[in-house]
């Protein structure tokens, strides 16, 4: 069995892996927690954060902390741990500790040109907030760490 810092690591790169594929941030972090919890998310679902990108087309709200939030969500519901609606704002609070905003035009403001070419700061972005998601959760419920997982398209 994977520890936890493998998890850690596995969810980030799983998420840049499917950002690199073509998805956007906030399904990149839907499919990553899909792999590391085995949630066997219909594709409706993934679908449905395909508006999320570039602040819902708007520069407002990362669709990383979107997903973030939309797995919250999932995972509550999964392992019934009835969270209340402070720890939706915990999570933004964490995202907003780590990179300074929630807003997906403020981040952008902050890349360089060469982060902006290729989305490579979104891609980071989503990265690291796999990672920042991945700890929130444990810090939350760290008796349902992930059990298996599947990493088949970890590259």
């Amino acid at each position: 069995m994977l520890e936890k810092k493998e998890f850690l690591t596995t969810i980030e790169r799983q998420a840049a892996h499917y950002f690199s594929k073509g998805f956007n941030c906030c399904q990149s972090i839907l499919l990553a927690a899909n792999d590391i919890w085995e949630l066997n998310l219909d594709q409706a679902i993934i679908a449905s954060g395909r508006f999320f990108q570039h602040g819902m087309g708007c520069g407002s709200t990362c669709g990383a902390l979107i997903g973030a939030h939309m797995v919250l969500g999932i995972l509550d519901n999964r392992y019934e741990t009835k969270l209340s609606n402070k720890y939706a704002r915990k999570l933004s609070e964490e995202f907003n500790q780590t990179f300074g905003t929630t807003q997906c035009s403020e981040l952008r403001k902050k890349q360089s040109i060469m982060d902006k070419i290729g989305y490579k700061g979104c891609k980071r972005i989503t990265f690291m907030t796999a990672g920042v998601f991945y700890e929130f959760w444990e810090s939350t419920n760290g008796n349902q760490t992930p059990s298996v997982g599947h990493y088949s398209d970890v590259k």
